[in-house]
């Protein structure tokens, strides 16, 4: 049944997907959490019981934040709620403009994507998120959106989300940049600002659109943040602070025009010729880079290489952890003599990708991210063990929440999550379960620890502060030294990547306080650093061979991240003074700096408690008229959505009251995921129109309750997808018929009883970058439906009766598909499938395992079919770019070619009458503004007979 909006709202549901029968998805979260809440003059902080320290030092930035934030984007927020939670280590922040809300995982992000200036993890995550809520809420005055928010604030808010998501972040960015700490903010980072520096001076410069747009299959893939970023300083440098208030403004007045309109309005340039007036901004901003020492790249025979911390297994093999568009992720040895790598480990990692070799070379210990078996949203950080003598490996931790580990002698060293910080433990015995804490500080978030190869000595990064620095402790005295200030510090960097020499008292590490990252070898016997690399944009993450005459490191490259070596005869071996990295005053918390002192004095009064949905989430968030028509006899009911979901997302129901006929009709869906597996009810009373033998057509009224358990199990979530999903069902049903006017009964209510079941099982499905489907596993499937009990039917005209037998149906639909790729390597696959259905009564409806490449129904009346059918695709191009003042986005063409075999299997000549197409079509992905589209022109065509079409749809 396809529902058909009101013109006054079609145009909204472009931006928000669409219409569903529930329109707030839900999801499960962990027992145990004993949510509290706080509230401030702005904000509700949702959080568990042991997390209030975060809760209030979040707040406390958030209300200082606040009026900078408001100056930029406007908006007003009242009892916002940010729900903090501390149980998934992939962390992340969001605001979400339907159930308006923020969601921040407390552990630290992981990696160099942040900026580590501009404090912890609270400090960089928070402050940004405020800039999209402040921004979603800002919905003008008198306009459309405003009117759209007396129905649905939610909705309203869906009108800055069409606007190109690289503004959105753009903006937040700027913000980070301009209004927290000082050199702080992704825009004072050269991790982050180089990757545009590389791409503006390559031959695939960032378009406009690329700027723009989200990347799915060309890296950066958070180019949107960068050029996003990027073109929103320059707008402010160039038209002033109020340019993005001013075009917001603008847009939410007049929302259809587009965000390109806005900028024209309010800069009187076009957005071409803005972009032209960036471009040569950045031509002349361009420094004229220092040709760099000689250095080998190493070949990758995969395309768009992410490569990350090459290690030196000996002085002529490497092993990096890798990833492509067109080979799995994982760990990779590369030979330097022969130029070839092989892929030792298909895995996820961690996203600072640390990990580490025994002395002797025999194992590597690294950590990857384990999905929770039942719960959404929700990871762990754990670790694993390889040996290179018997190719095995081992996870050595259960939800241990480790990462960044080095081997100690017959111990493991770690970092573990913490709520915003990290804390350093030690895991001792042969299985490494004995785990222990080693220096935990609130002010310190660890970042990387090394271990003198001979010495008693650690190199240990620290972020304290929003310091991120370098200190040389003893293994047995850990905390005096941190709390004293750092052996090597920088005003305007960090420090990353520390790497003790091989047999000297030196350490290699990487730091962006020259506005490149670049390596560095400190001595400490000489007290001496010298600059190692000069490389143009990005050097970092170096290695010592086990002579230490050579490093590897990974360079930035245009969009890619390669493997590089150097010669030690090939060092720059620049001296830095010492005054740039020594005997720096210690910096003072980051987060001071952020709160306000009148807040802080506010904060006093802030009183916490425990939290409860309550039952005020009941009342309607969004409130929708709608027309459906019915069973396709171009007559419609007309009615209103009703549509709610608690806070948490683990309530949330829909309710559809409609007109048709004379009659009033209803669908209620309400579903609740606050235990595992959850449940889901749905009452309705529902019109449709039937044909029946020697009756013609009849209206019929089907009132029901219905229950389903729908549950999902993720057996394996990493790189490979393994999950079962299971819905039972079991639905009590009232039928009566009337005339075609429902005028008339014609008679009683029949009762009866049904039982459900669906299951899918995917085995070890993986599909990598720029496969246009996966290139191995398995999906099976099956459907089942069996009326358990039902009464007579008697229909009563003005000469006679009909009587009906009660229905005893069964019917059952199932299926599998495999994929293979034996052309992996040009992303190209095959998809192979079988599929059938058998049925006592026309439940399912047997055109659904029908390719729509026939020219017409194929034995629709038949209630045995199977169905064999081939898939295979080929990406042609990856064009990936598009516009601004016309948000259209073309990410991939790729060709599919297909077959599909029908037949009756109950027939004895089923061979016979089997038809078959074959056809080949071209299918897009595209994007209209936030919007994601996958379409197709196909062509079919049926030897037997010599019947072809022209068709848009599935192939």
């Amino acid at each position: 049944m396809v529902r058909n909006a009101l013109l006054t709202l079609s145009l909204i549901f472009l931006f928000c997907a669409s219409a569903f029968a529930q329109f707030y998805p839900t999801q499960h979260r962990p027992p145990n959490q004993h949510w509290q809440q706080l509230k401030t003059h702005h904000f509700k902080f949702i959080y568990a019981q042991e997390n209030e320290k975060q809760a209030f030092e979040l707040a406390q930035m958030l209300e200082s934040q606040y009026p900078s934030v408001q100056d930029i984007v406007g908006g007003e927020l009242e009892n916002f709620p940010i729900i903090l939670n501390n149980y998934n280590d992939r962390s992340n922040g969001f605001v979400t403009p339907y159930n308006f809300r923020s969601e921040i995982e407390l552990p630290p992000i992981k990696g160099k994507s942040l900026n580590p200036r501009t404090g912890n993890w609270l400090a960089n995550v928070g402050p940004h998120e405020l800039v999209h809520a402040l921004q979603f809420n800002n919905l003008g005055t008198y306009n459309f959106p405003r009117v759209v928010s007396l129905f649905s604030p939610d909705l309203a808010r869906m009108f800055h989300a069409a606007i190109p998501m690289g503004m959105l972040e753009g903006i937040a960015v700027y913000h980070e940049t301009e209004h927290i700490t000082d050199y702080g903010g992704r825009g004072n980072y050269p991790v982050f600002t180089n990757q545009f520096d590389a791409a503006f001076n390559s031959n695939q410069r960032w378009s406009m659109g690329q700027l723009m747009q989200t990347s799915s299959y060309t890296r950066p893939f958070g180019r949107h943040y960068i050029g996003g970023y990027e073109f929103t300083d320059w707008l402010h440098s160039k038209f002033g602070d109020n340019i993005t208030r001013n075009a917001l403004d603008f847009y939410m007045d007049f929302p259809f025009l587009g965000y390109g309109v806005a900028l024209r309005h309010t800069t009187g340039l076009w957005p071409g010729q803005l972009y032209h007036q960036f471009e040569e901004h950045h031509k002349s901003q361009q420094e004229e880079k220092k040709p760099e020492p000689r250095f080998l790249e190493l070949g990758v025979p995969y395309k768009g290489a992410e490569i990350r911390r090459p290690k030196w297994l000996s002085d002529s093999k490497l092993i990096f952890y890798g990833s492509f568009y067109n080979a799995r992720s994982g760990f990779y040895t590369y030979d330097l003599a022969s130029k070839k790598m092989h892929r030792l480990i298909t895995s996820n990692s961690v996203r600072d990708f640390q990990y580490d070799l025994s002395g002797d070379r025999s194992q590597l210990v690294y950590s990857y991210y384990e999905a929770d078996l039942i719960y959404d949203n929700m990871a762990k950080a754990e670790l694993v063990q390889y040996s290179f003598d018997t190719h095995q490996q081992k996870q050595l931790t259960k939800r241990g929440r480790l990462y960044a580990p080095v081997f100690y002698g017959d111990k493991l060293w770690a970092l573990k999550s913490q709520p915003a910080r990290s804390k350093l433990v030690t895991l001792g015995n042969s299985n490494y379960d004995d785990e222990r804490e080693v220096f935990s500080a609130p002010n310190h978030e660890i970042k990387a620890v090394a271990v003198h190869p001979e010495h008693n000595q650690l190199a240990i990064v620290s972020n304290k502060n929003g310091e991120q620095a370098l200190w040389i402790t003893e293994r047995n005295n850990i905390s005096e030294p941190l709390k004293d200030a750092p052996d090597v510090t920088f005003e305007k960097g960090s420090v990353f990547d520390p790497e003790w020499h091989p047999a000297d008292d030196k350490i290699l590490f990487s730091s962006d306080f020259s506005g490149t990252m670049q390596l560095y070898e400190y001595d400490l016997s000489d007290q001496e650093l010298l600059q190692v690399t000069n490389s143009k944009f990005n050097a970092f993450e170096g290695s010592y061979s086990p002579e230490g005459n050579r490093i590897a490191f990974v360079r930035q490259d245009e969009n890619e991240r390669l493997p590089t070596i150097m010669e030690r005869s090939k060092f720059a071996n620049q001296p830095v003074v010492q005054n740039r990295w020594k005997d720096r005053n210690t910096r003072h918390s980051a987060v001071t700096d952020i709160i306000s002192d009148s807040v802080a004095q506010a904060s006093n009064k802030w009183d916490p408690g425990s939290y409860s949905s309550g039952m005020g989430w009941l009342k309607p968030r969004t409130i929708l008229p709608f027309a459906d028509e019915v069973s396709n006899q171009n007559d419609y009911e007309i009615g209103i959505s009703l549509h709610s979901v608690n806070t948490l997302s683990t309530k949330a129901y829909s309710a559809d009251v409609s007109y048709f006929k004379q009659r009033g009709w209803y669908d209620i869906i309400y579903q609740n995921k606050t235990f595992w597996p959850g449940v889901k009810l749905r009452a309705f009373n529902e019109p449709s129109y039937r044909s029946a033998s020697n009756v013609g057509l009849l209206g019929r009224q089907e009132r029901s309750l219905a229950l389903s358990i729908p549950l999902q199990v993720n057996l394996n979530r990493n790189i490979y997808n393994t999950t079962l999903f299971v819905e039972p069902e079991v639905r009590r049903s009232q039928l009566r018929f009337f005339d075609t006017n429902f005028s008339n009964s014609i008679s009683d209510f029949a009762n009866i009883s049904a039982g459900n079941i669906y299951t899918q099982f995917n085995y070890r499905l993986q599909q990598n970058i720029r496969d246009p489907q996966p290139n191995t596993g398995l999906i099976l499937f099956s459907e089942i439906e069996h009326y358990l009990s039902g009464d007579n039917i008697t229909f009563g005209f003005s000469n006679n009766e009909i009587t009906f037998s009660s229905p005893n149906t069964t019917a059952l639909r199932t299926g599998i598909y495999g994929f293979v790729a034996p052309l992996k390597r040009w992303n190209q696959s095959l998809r192979l499938g079988l599929r059938g259905i058998t049925q006592s009564g026309l439940i399912f409806d047997n055109q659904s395992i029908v390719s729509d490449g026939f020219s017409n129904f194929v034995f629709p009346n038949s209630p045995n079919l199977l169905s064999f059918d081939t898939r295979y695709t080929i990406p042609l191009t990856y064009v990936d770019d598009g516009g601004l003042l016309l948000p259209f986005y073309l990410s991939n063409i790729y060709l599919v070619a297909f077959s599909n075999t029908v037949t009756d299997p109950t027939f004895s000549d089923w061979h016979d009458q089997s038809r078959t197409v074959f056809g080949m079509g071209i299918r897009a992905n595209f994007q209209l503004s936030n919007l994601r589209f996958n379409i197709g022109l196909g062509f079919g065509y049926e030897p037997t007979r010599k019947q072809s079409q022209f068709f848009i749809g599935n192939f």
